[in-house]
């Protein structure tokens, strides 16, 4: 039992490394939650798979070991909100970019290159790679057309 968590541990942990290494923000984010399920397959494993009493004071002989359980869970709901997280910031970051390739955000997300001072972007606004309007009557809608 033991051989087959370890090659289910490696797989997932070679896929993760496999997506974290794309270019792709969303795959980059998915690398991550693999990598973090391969950690908790190898906590379950280390803490011993066998069939022994619950830690009940009702039920004879040895017990198991409720830690490796409790960190799991633990693991599980942080890496659940960090997943989440990640990806909200992912899908930001493609809405102010306008794509997901991470080797070309740069530093278009975080500065105004067209700023003098250096200043940074306004969070409201789309970054120098897709610039607003600057001219409202340009506009369809203003101009009492149909976007």
């Amino acid at each position: 039992m033991e051989t087959l968590f370890a090659v289910i541990i490696g797989l997932l942990a070679a896929v993760g490394v496999f997506l974290l290494l794309s270019r792709v923000i969303v795959r980059v984010v998915l690398g991550l939650t693999f990598i973090g399920y391969a950690a908790n397959l190898a906590i379950l494993t280390v803490a011993g798979l066998r069939d022994v009493s619950p830690p009940l004071l009702t039920l004879p002989g040895p017990y198991m070991d409720p830690l490796p359980q409790a960190l799991i869970l633990t693991a599980i709901v942080i890496g659940f909100a960090t997943t989440a997280l990640l990806l909200t910031v992912a899908l930001r970051a493609y809405q102010v970019a306008g794509h997901d390739d991470v080797e070309a955000f740069g530093d278009s997300l975080a500065r105004d290159p067209g700023a003098e001072d250096g200043s940074f972007a306004d969070p409201e606004h789309q970054s120098p790679d897709r610039p607003d309007l600057e001219d409202e009557d340009a506009s369809p809608v203003a101009a009492g057309g149909r976007p």
